[in-house]
């Protein structure tokens, strides 16, 4: 209940935000023409619906589970799960005949189907889900580090964010529970409010990680930005890797803590690896040139 009330009152603060960084913005294109002001407000409309409603409600149409909780299945339900974990394979990870015929021999080895499916489903899995959340961090440092409008920043950080918590779950095939669920809007929400959650994060680390990086030299970007980029990205890896736990941690002797430790861990390392990587040209350019005429 409180997780409910929480995420209402921080939808509220943030519509509010937006709506009063929109007006701000609006205002000054009205003294242009009042025609481009308009444009805005339905450009502002359509990114809000479709890139932060539409995914957040979205979430909720998949069914509930966890591998966890595929452990404790018997009968029926369990046959039930191990299909549907052999379907997601089959329907959302590029597999090789001979991979395709090993998922569905699995489902008739009885007792062995489910160790034998996890197994597999978390090899196969955890790859993609690892391609969506590099992909969503790298552009969230893109976006916060060169831009310095806190309406785009707003925005994109909300609706990346709310994108691939829906990503997980598609390719997953599954969600976690409502509590989980709110708890991971909950800290979305957050993220975009404050700007970067500090909370257990070595800042002194990110520094000479987000401007020493060949990502951080691409972009030209000043050392200020490229911390809040870096730290941005980290709490949406964070949040991406905590999803991820929820759903393919099979594991019932990890505690909360050292399931946070692992996020912590497993996203610091993503972002390492972020901040490695040079900037395509393709990229970087049509980036610069969107965020110079804006």
């Amino acid at each position: 209940m409180w997780n409910i009330i929480l995420f209402v009152s921080l939808i509220i603060v943030a519509a509010m935000s937006i709506a009063s960084n929109a007006i701000e913005i609006g205002e000054k294109l009205g003294s242009v023409h009042i025609a481009v002001e308009i444009a805005f407000y339905v450009l502002i409309a359509i990114v809000v619906l479709g890139g932060i409603v539409y995914p957040l409600v979205g979430v909720f149409f998949a069914p509930i589970f966890s591998l966890e909780k595929l452990h404790e299945a018997d009968g029926k339900a369990r046959q039930k799960w191990c299909r549907r974990l052999a379907n997601n394979l089959l329907e959302n990870v590029q597999l090789t005949e001979e991979e395709q015929e090993q998922v569905k021999g699995f489902l008739r080895l009885e007792d062995e189907t489910d160790d034998k499916l996890i197994e597999f489903f978390d090899r196969k899995i955890t790859p993609e889900l690892n391609r969506e959340m590099y992909d969503t961090a790298k552009k969230i440092f893109i976006i916060t580090a060169i831009s310095q409008n806190s309406v785009y920043d707003m925005l994109g950080m909300a609706s990346a964010n709310f994108n691939l918590i829906k990503r997980i779950t598609e390719i997953c095939g599954f969600r976690p529970n409502n509590a989980q669920v709110f708890r991971l809007y909950i800290r979305v929400l957050s993220i975009t409010l404050i700007a970067g959650n500090l909370e257990e994060m070595n800042i002194e680390e990110l520094i000479p990680m987000a401007t020493e990086g060949a990502l951080g030299k691409a972009l030209g970007i000043v050392a200020a930005s490229a911390t809040q980029g870096a730290v941005n990205a980290l709490t949406t890896l964070r949040m991406a890797t905590i999803a991820k736990n929820y759903l393919l941690n099979a594991d019932v002797s990890l505690t909360r803590k050292e399931l946070r430790r692992k996020s912590y861990a497993e996203a610091l390392s993503i972002l390492k690896n972020i901040m490695k990587q040079g900037m395509n040209e393709k990229i970087k350019e049509p980036v610069r040139n969107m965020f110079s005429k804006a």
